[in-house]
Protein backbone atom coordinates (compact mmCIF):
# COMPACT_ATOMS: atom_id res chain seq x y z
CA UNK A 1 0.00 0.00 0.00
CA UNK A 2 2.63 2.47 1.14
CA UNK A 3 4.41 2.00 -2.90
CA UNK A 4 0.92 2.72 -4.20
CA UNK A 5 0.21 5.84 -2.59
CA UNK A 6 3.53 7.21 -3.39
CA UNK A 7 3.32 6.72 -6.93
CA UNK A 8 -0.47 7.84 -6.75
CA UNK A 9 0.80 11.22 -5.04
CA UNK A 10 3.73 11.54 -7.33
CA UNK A 11 0.99 11.44 -9.95
CA UNK A 12 -0.44 14.60 -8.64
CA UNK A 13 2.95 16.51 -8.79
CA UNK A 14 2.91 19.11 -11.58
CA UNK A 15 5.63 18.45 -14.38
CA UNK A 16 8.87 20.46 -13.84
CA UNK A 17 8.88 23.89 -15.78
CA UNK A 18 12.65 23.35 -15.89
CA UNK A 19 12.63 21.19 -18.92
CA UNK A 20 14.42 21.76 -21.65
CA UNK A 21 13.51 21.26 -25.43
CA UNK A 22 14.70 21.82 -29.03
CA UNK A 23 13.04 21.88 -32.21
CA UNK A 24 15.44 19.81 -34.55
CA UNK A 25 16.07 20.91 -38.37
CA UNK A 26 15.47 17.75 -40.86
CA UNK A 27 16.82 16.92 -44.05
CA UNK A 28 15.04 14.78 -46.55
CA UNK A 29 17.12 10.97 -45.98
CA UNK A 30 15.29 8.55 -47.89
CA UNK A 31 12.39 7.13 -49.60
CA UNK A 32 11.72 3.58 -48.82
CA UNK A 33 9.71 1.99 -50.93
CA UNK A 34 7.40 -1.64 -50.33
CA UNK A 35 5.74 -2.90 -53.30
CA UNK A 36 3.53 0.19 -54.15
CA UNK A 37 4.39 1.89 -50.56
CA UNK A 38 6.62 4.77 -49.53
CA UNK A 39 7.83 5.74 -46.78
CA UNK A 40 9.53 9.33 -46.14
CA UNK A 41 12.00 9.39 -43.89
CA UNK A 42 13.44 12.50 -42.28
CA UNK A 43 16.60 12.74 -40.54
CA UNK A 44 17.61 15.71 -37.70
CA UNK A 45 21.30 15.93 -36.39
CA UNK A 46 21.12 15.88 -32.73
CA UNK A 47 24.48 17.07 -31.56
CA UNK A 48 25.07 20.07 -30.17
CA UNK A 49 22.21 20.84 -29.50
CA UNK A 50 22.82 21.90 -25.22
CA UNK A 51 21.14 18.66 -24.35
CA UNK A 52 22.77 15.64 -22.05
CA UNK A 53 19.83 13.07 -22.33
CA UNK A 54 16.82 12.87 -24.53
CA UNK A 55 13.90 11.74 -22.34
CA UNK A 56 10.57 12.31 -24.77
CA UNK A 57 9.92 13.32 -28.42
CA UNK A 58 6.31 15.18 -29.41
CA UNK A 59 5.08 14.82 -32.90
CA UNK A 60 2.32 17.27 -33.92
CA UNK A 61 0.28 17.43 -37.10
CA UNK A 62 0.62 20.82 -38.44
CA UNK A 63 -3.24 21.20 -38.81
CA UNK A 64 -2.74 22.69 -41.98
CA UNK A 65 -5.99 21.15 -43.27
CA UNK A 66 -4.11 19.69 -46.25
CA UNK A 67 -2.57 16.51 -47.51
CA UNK A 68 -4.46 13.28 -47.28
CA UNK A 69 -7.91 11.68 -47.37
CA UNK A 70 -11.87 13.12 -46.32
CA UNK A 71 -12.96 11.37 -44.00
CA UNK A 72 -10.33 9.74 -40.38
CA UNK A 73 -7.18 10.68 -42.51
CA UNK A 74 -5.79 13.67 -41.90
CA UNK A 75 -2.63 13.12 -44.45
CA UNK A 76 0.49 12.33 -41.33
CA UNK A 77 0.65 9.04 -41.01
CA UNK A 78 3.66 8.60 -38.62
CA UNK A 79 5.23 4.84 -39.74
CA UNK A 80 8.57 4.96 -37.54
CA UNK A 81 10.55 7.04 -35.19
CA UNK A 82 13.45 6.51 -33.16
CA UNK A 83 17.16 7.30 -32.30
CA UNK A 84 19.99 6.61 -33.69
CA UNK A 85 23.86 6.95 -33.43
CA UNK A 86 25.56 6.97 -37.09
CA UNK A 87 22.95 8.28 -38.66
CA UNK A 88 22.57 5.94 -41.30
CA UNK A 89 19.88 3.22 -42.26
CA UNK A 90 22.05 0.99 -43.38
CA UNK A 91 22.94 -0.31 -39.61
CA UNK A 92 20.04 -1.22 -37.04
CA UNK A 93 21.65 -2.77 -34.15
CA UNK A 94 22.59 1.52 -33.01
CA UNK A 95 18.85 2.53 -32.69
CA UNK A 96 16.70 3.35 -29.54
CA UNK A 97 13.15 2.93 -29.46
CA UNK A 98 10.47 4.72 -27.33
CA UNK A 99 9.25 2.47 -24.92
CA UNK A 100 5.52 4.47 -24.50
CA UNK A 101 3.59 6.69 -26.04
CA UNK A 102 1.13 9.44 -25.44
CA UNK A 103 -1.44 10.22 -28.21
CA UNK A 104 -3.86 12.77 -28.84
CA UNK A 105 -5.69 11.67 -32.13
CA UNK A 106 -6.44 15.31 -32.92
CA UNK A 107 -9.60 16.15 -35.70
CA UNK A 108 -10.66 13.88 -38.11
CA UNK A 109 -12.14 15.78 -41.02
CA UNK A 110 -15.63 15.19 -42.57
CA UNK A 111 -16.05 13.84 -45.91
CA UNK A 112 -16.95 10.34 -47.51
CA UNK A 113 -14.56 8.22 -46.35
CA UNK A 114 -16.45 5.03 -44.80
CA UNK A 115 -14.87 4.52 -41.63
CA UNK A 116 -14.31 3.38 -39.40
CA UNK A 117 -10.45 2.89 -39.08
CA UNK A 118 -8.85 -1.05 -39.54
CA UNK A 119 -7.59 -0.84 -36.45
CA UNK A 120 -10.39 0.13 -34.55
CA UNK A 121 -10.22 3.41 -33.48
CA UNK A 122 -10.90 6.93 -34.66
CA UNK A 123 -7.69 7.15 -36.40
CA UNK A 124 -5.96 4.42 -38.44
CA UNK A 125 -3.26 2.58 -35.72
CA UNK A 126 -4.97 4.19 -32.71
CA UNK A 127 -7.40 1.79 -30.31
CA UNK A 128 -8.71 5.02 -29.27
CA UNK A 129 -8.80 9.22 -29.25
CA UNK A 130 -5.64 8.65 -26.64
CA UNK A 131 -4.12 5.36 -27.34
CA UNK A 132 -1.66 3.89 -29.99
CA UNK A 133 -2.75 0.60 -31.15
CA UNK A 134 1.28 -0.61 -30.64
CA UNK A 135 0.52 -3.95 -32.63
CA UNK A 136 -0.94 -2.57 -35.34
CA UNK A 137 1.26 0.65 -35.78
CA UNK A 138 4.55 -0.84 -35.22
CA UNK A 139 6.45 2.54 -34.90
CA UNK A 140 9.96 0.45 -34.51
CA UNK A 141 10.01 -0.34 -38.41
CA UNK A 142 9.81 0.95 -41.68
CA UNK A 143 6.96 -1.13 -42.38
CA UNK A 144 3.46 1.16 -42.99
CA UNK A 145 1.15 0.14 -45.62
CA UNK A 146 -1.26 3.05 -46.95
CA UNK A 147 -4.85 3.03 -45.26
CA UNK A 148 -3.64 -0.50 -43.62
CA UNK A 149 -1.34 -1.72 -40.93
CA UNK A 150 2.80 -0.16 -39.84
CA UNK A 151 1.90 3.39 -39.25
CA UNK A 152 -0.94 5.85 -36.92
CA UNK A 153 -2.55 8.42 -38.07
CA UNK A 154 -2.43 12.20 -36.51
CA UNK A 155 -5.69 13.91 -37.17
CA UNK A 156 -5.58 18.07 -37.65
CA UNK A 157 -3.64 18.94 -34.92
CA UNK A 158 -2.89 15.44 -33.29
CA UNK A 159 -0.14 14.18 -31.69
CA UNK A 160 2.21 11.46 -30.24
CA UNK A 161 5.04 11.33 -27.78
CA UNK A 162 7.56 9.03 -27.52
CA UNK A 163 8.79 7.86 -24.33
CA UNK A 164 12.79 6.65 -23.89
CA UNK A 165 13.08 5.04 -20.68
CA UNK A 166 16.12 4.73 -19.66
CA UNK A 167 16.59 8.09 -21.50
CA UNK A 168 18.91 8.27 -24.20
CA UNK A 169 22.27 9.68 -23.60
CA UNK A 170 23.95 12.21 -26.19
CA UNK A 171 26.90 11.26 -27.05
CA UNK A 172 29.34 12.49 -29.93
CA UNK A 173 26.66 11.68 -32.26
CA UNK A 174 23.07 10.97 -32.17
CA UNK A 175 20.43 11.31 -34.53
CA UNK A 176 16.73 11.70 -35.17
CA UNK A 177 14.93 9.56 -37.42
CA UNK A 178 11.05 9.61 -38.37
CA UNK A 179 9.21 8.40 -41.29
CA UNK A 180 5.69 9.68 -42.59
CA UNK A 181 3.70 7.16 -45.14
CA UNK A 182 4.28 8.96 -48.59
CA UNK A 183 5.37 12.30 -47.58
CA UNK A 184 2.59 14.24 -49.22
CA UNK A 185 2.27 18.19 -49.35
CA UNK A 186 1.09 18.77 -45.77
CA UNK A 187 2.37 15.81 -44.44
CA UNK A 188 5.72 16.70 -43.49
CA UNK A 189 7.85 16.42 -40.12
CA UNK A 190 9.40 19.90 -40.51
CA UNK A 191 9.19 22.61 -37.17
CA UNK A 192 6.26 19.84 -35.88
CA UNK A 193 8.91 18.06 -33.59
CA UNK A 194 10.38 19.03 -30.27
CA UNK A 195 12.91 16.86 -28.96
CA UNK A 196 13.06 17.05 -24.78
CA UNK A 197 15.11 16.00 -21.60
CA UNK A 198 12.45 15.46 -19.47
CA UNK A 199 9.74 12.82 -19.92
CA UNK A 200 5.58 14.24 -19.86
CA UNK A 201 3.87 14.45 -16.95
CA UNK A 202 1.69 11.53 -15.50
CA UNK A 203 -2.09 11.66 -16.05
CA UNK A 204 -3.63 12.97 -12.93
CA UNK A 205 -5.72 10.50 -11.41
CA UNK A 206 -9.42 10.33 -12.23
CA UNK A 207 -12.01 12.28 -9.94
CA UNK A 208 -12.80 8.62 -8.30
CA UNK A 209 -8.76 7.91 -7.22
CA UNK A 210 -9.18 11.81 -5.79
CA UNK A 211 -11.98 10.83 -3.46
CA UNK A 212 -10.11 7.39 -2.90
CA UNK A 213 -7.12 9.37 -1.39
CA UNK A 214 -8.81 12.03 0.46
CA UNK A 215 -10.86 9.25 2.35
CA UNK A 216 -7.45 7.37 3.21
CA UNK A 217 -6.12 10.50 4.43
CA UNK A 218 -9.06 11.36 6.45
CA UNK A 219 -9.04 7.98 7.74
CA UNK A 220 -5.26 8.51 8.70
CA UNK A 221 -5.89 11.53 10.42
CA UNK A 222 -8.54 10.23 12.39
CA UNK A 223 -6.43 7.50 13.53
CA UNK A 224 -3.96 10.11 14.72
CA UNK A 225 -6.25 11.75 16.96
CA UNK A 226 -7.33 8.70 18.42
CA UNK A 227 -4.12 7.60 19.27
CA UNK A 228 -3.37 11.30 20.76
Amino acid sequence: MKHLLSAAFCALLPFAASAATFTPTFITSSYITSGAQGTQMYRADLSGIGLSTIASIKVTDSNSQTGGSPGIYSGFDLDAIFLDVDGSLATSDDRYYGSSFLYTAGTARSGGYPGPSTSGGPMNGASSATTVDTAFATLDAIDAVWFGTGSVTLGDGGSLTSIFSPEVALGASLYLFVGEVSGDRGENVSGQITVSDRAPPVVPLPAAGLLLLGGIGALGALRARRRA
